[in-house]
């Protein structure tokens, strides 16, 4: 990846979270006395996804879940450092942090209003169906799981691991042109 575009994720990252991820993250392993791994694991994402974001090589995490999970992670480390949470604690904490669900919220904690498909075929439409997919993807597993899956099924089932990639981890107007061409199809 470009050295501008992790230079861009990472002051993202500041914007949004109040420093680059990878501090952030690492400063809750040491807190809380655990792995990346562990850590990924409380926040329900992959390793792999985490070392993206904590590298700058993402710029934030799109699991709207993962992404509350942290914000809890943080807060939580705030009080295991302040004598507020006994870190005889941390492990019941981790547990609990890892059960939260989000529902209603983007990555970055805003509302969100559901999506109502429109009422006549149109680009809104194709965006709309291309939006619901991904929110469905994304919401059982990250973009390089996505990713990984796609990878494992595309020499049987290429169509299948088109839609994965496209879909699930590109860019929306991508999906929308995928979304366009398989209608033509039909």
């Amino acid at each position: 990846m470009e050295d501008t575009a992790v230079s861009r994720n990472l002051e993202l990252q500041r914007q949004w979270y109040g420093a680059p991820l990878g501090e952030i993250c690492r400063e809750l392993c040491t807190t809380f006395g655990i792995s990346q791994s562990a850590l990924a694991n409380v926040m329900g994402i992959s390793p792999a996804m985490l070392s993206l974001v904590m590298r700058g090589q993402r710029a934030r995490i799109a699991n709207p879940d993962a992404a509350a999970r942290l914000s809890t992670l943080i807060q939580r480390a705030q009080d295991v450092r302040s004598g507020a949470a006994e870190p005889s604690t941390v492990a019941g904490l981790l547990a609990e942090i890892r059960t939260q669900t989000t529902p209603g919220q983007d990555s970055l904690g805003a509302p969100v209003a559901p999506f109502s498909p429109p009422e006549s075929p149109s680009a809104e439409a194709e965006r709309w169906f291309v939006r619901s997919l991904r929110n469905l993807l994304t919401a059982t597993a990250g973009a390089v799981d996505i990713l990984d899956a796609a990878d494992a099924v595309e020499v049987h089932h290429p169509g299948l691991a088109e839609i994965l990639r496209t879909c699930g981890a590109g860019r929306t107007d991508e999906a929308v042109d995928l979304v366009r061409r398989l209608n033509a199809l039909r």
